[in-house]
């Protein structure tokens, strides 16, 4: 819940405070801390995605594709060189253990 609750402030204010779009390069970092902040890195940007992606009938329709628009020119091909390397790591170590 919390999560969710971050993805909503993070869009909300996402144009106007320009220092909270540094949220996806820490949860980025979070990626190297432990297997359990991976996890939680992970359940973070995947509720960010779906949030940024999603258009609430309250709100103005351009002021939402704008953000959403921003997100996926900023952030979103970060979070997905990223993802790619953490699968070419856990191919690698299923690999290596099938080898033994």
């Amino acid at each position: 819940m919390v999560i969710i609750l971050l993805a909503k402030v993070v869009k909300m204010s996402w144009f106007d405070h320009p220092e909270i779009q540094s949220v996806v390069q820490d949860l980025i970092k979070m990626f190297l801390m432990s297997d359990r902040h991976m996890f939680i890195a992970l359940l973070a940007i995947d509720d960010l995605i779906v949030e940024m992606s999603y258009v609430h009938k309250v709100k103005n329709l351009n002021i939402s594709r704008r953000i959403s628009l921003n997100f996926r020119d900023s952030a979103l091909f970060q979070i997905f060189k990223q993802c790619l390397d953490l699968v070419q790591q856990f191919t690698d170590q299923i690999s290596t253990q099938l080898a033994f």
